[in-house]
């Protein structure tokens, strides 16, 4: 067996394909005479997964999984260090991940032929971590929100930080600019033309500054919240290709010559503005897909273009079960999918993993009470 892995979501997404997965969320929030207790409990969520493998898998063995889940037991530091609110536990036969989570749920076990990370998605959600653009006409500076603590990013030589030094030669305005005519003589672009010539290397710099920040976000996989004036956000939104910029929260005002306090205080109201107002933001970014015919409600539609890659956005109602399994590729489908898995769990897996975001709202704010809506790209 390997070695247990920390927080990696990158990396159980990459082995999605390894099931079937055990995954037991267990609450650790406890004092250290307590100990015992949390013992007892995970030793009933153990045997809880042994029942729910030979239900559902009946040819795989659980010993494996009982051997790493037996080492955890046994392990003082393990339970000594994990005191948090809640530990989220997945292992395959194999390996066996730990995920920290901030805010406490009801404890659970969930075998699934992919791994069941709603939970942990649920967590960095409720969180709210992202990434802050600080744009400016002519230079930008990235932050980072994670779990409460606002940092400045110090990006590697190359990022376009200011707009001089990422167009060099490509710069058009800057000097009074002339052209002559053998008819009305020598003639000099008068403000307004020195104003569109800024303007066209506005635009050119936000080009580079879009294409650098669609790489990043890609890795980080956070929402991406611009601030600035309205016209130099209204000006970048024209070049963005990236699917992470959010197009409902943003900071209209200059981030010139602010302190990092301060810039932390001017995102405190996009903060409140995603806790009250996800699931109608969500809602909404839905309606507009419908209205484009870029918009699916059946979580059995939304198989292949998962597969393909062509989910955007997945909302996902809390606790939300439907009895279906996915194939392991884009593959035509011509009989109803079957149970043991939770056809919703492996959407989300895949969505994921194809670069596609997922959110979760409550299950009586869903239209018609659906399980899933999905965006599709195109």
């Amino acid at each position: 067996m390997d070695t247990m892995v920390k927080n990696d979501l990158t990396q159980l997404m990459q082995q999605r394909d390894t099931g079937p997965f055990i995954a037991i969320y267990l609450n650790t929030a406890a004092v250290l005479n307590d100990l015992n207790q949390q013992r007892l409990e995970f030793k009933q969520l153990v045997n809880d997964a042994r029942t729910q493998l030979a239900h559902r898998f009946p040819s795989v063995s659980f010993q494996p999984f009982h051997a790493q889940f037996e080492r955890l037991m046994n392990d003082n530091d393990f339970w000594l260090q994990h005191t948090g609110p809640q530990t989220g536990l997945i292992a395959n036969d194999q390996q066996l991940m730990i995920f920290d989570l901030q805010y406490p749920t009801d404890n659970q076990v969930i075998v699934n032929g992919m791994p069941a990370i709603r939970p942990i998605l649920a967590d960095r959600q409720h969180e709210f971590d992202f990434d802050l653009l600080a744009l400016n006409e002519d230079s930008m500076a990235l932050y980072e929100q994670r779990r409460g603590n606002f940092t400045l990013v110090d990006l590697l030589p190359g990022a376009p930080l200011n707009l001089k030094a990422t167009l060099g030669s490509e710069k058009r305005g800057g000097d009074l600019n002339f052209n002559s005519s053998p008819v009305h003589g020598v003639n000099y672009h008068g403000h307004n033309a020195k104003a569109e010539e800024r303007e066209i290397d506005q635009k050119n710099y936000y080009h580079h500054v879009a294409q650098y920040l669609t790489d990043y976000s890609q890795s980080t996989q956070r929402p991406l919240i611009l601030m600035g004036l309205p016209h130099n956000q209204a000006l970048f939104r024209q070049v963005n290709k990236n699917q992470y910029l959010s197009a409902y929260l943003s900071i209209p005002k200059s981030p010139k010559n602010l302190s990092l306090g301060a810039m932390q205080t001017a995102t405190e109201t996009i903060q409140t503005k995603w806790h009250t107002q996800l699931a109608d933001i969500m809602l909404d970014r839905y309606d507009q897909a419908q209205s484009q015919k870029r918009a699916l409600s059946d979580p059995f539609d939304m198989i292949k273009p998962a597969l393909s890659g062509r989910v955007e956005m997945l909302i996902v109602a809390s606790g939300a079960q439907v009895a279906g399994t996915l194939p392991s590729s884009d593959v035509m489908l011509t009989d109803p999918v079957a149970e043991p898995d939770n056809l919703i769990d492996d959407l989300v897996d895949v969505v994921m993993a194809k670069n596609g975001q997922v959110r979760i709202i409550p299950a009586d704010r869903m239209p018609n009470g659906t399980s899933a809506l999905a965006i599709l790209r195109y």
